[in-house]
């Protein structure tokens, strides 16, 4: 019987997202903290919040230990989906999280740019393999 050991793709990559949200959501305490919100500075806040956010998704990235494409949508698919809870708490209307989802793409696409060529894509060691049969 052959069993696939992907379990430890998915942690990785769960791990990665708790890392980007992580990140992005310290970083909104600390702007809330100095006082800086959209109403305050609508031109810096958004430049700010994209910025940690991109270095949130690059330690994402660096936590899952690749950057290849199926990694990259899953982990915005990750962010995108934890951002949903703002509407079950009622802090953003089911239409606003639809159009944050540019930002969020901005935001991934901007984390994998700052990462640059320095995190190929991760081969598998040699003489393992991804099924494995059990006696």
């Amino acid at each position: 019987m052959a069993v696939r050991q992907s379990s430890g793709r998915w942690k990785a990559l769960l791990r990665g997202v708790v890392w980007a949200y992580g990140i992005s959501f310290v970083a909104g305490l600390v702007f809330y903290a100095i006082g800086l919100t959209p109403q305050t500075d609508p031109v810096l806040y958004p430049l700010l919040a994209l910025l940690s956010g991109a270095i949130g998704v690059a330690v994402g990235l660096r936590a899952i230990g690749t950057a290849g494409l199926f990694h990259l949508v899953m982990l915005g698919l990750g962010l995108w989906l934890i951002n949903l809870s703002n509407i079950l708490l009622g802090t953003q209307t089911f239409s606003g999280w639809l159009k944050s989802s540019a930002f969020l793409a901005a935001t991934v696409v901007g984390g994998r740019l700052l990462l640059g060529n320095s995190l190929a894509s991760v081969p598998a060691p040699p003489g393992s393999s991804s099924i494995v049969e059990s006696t």
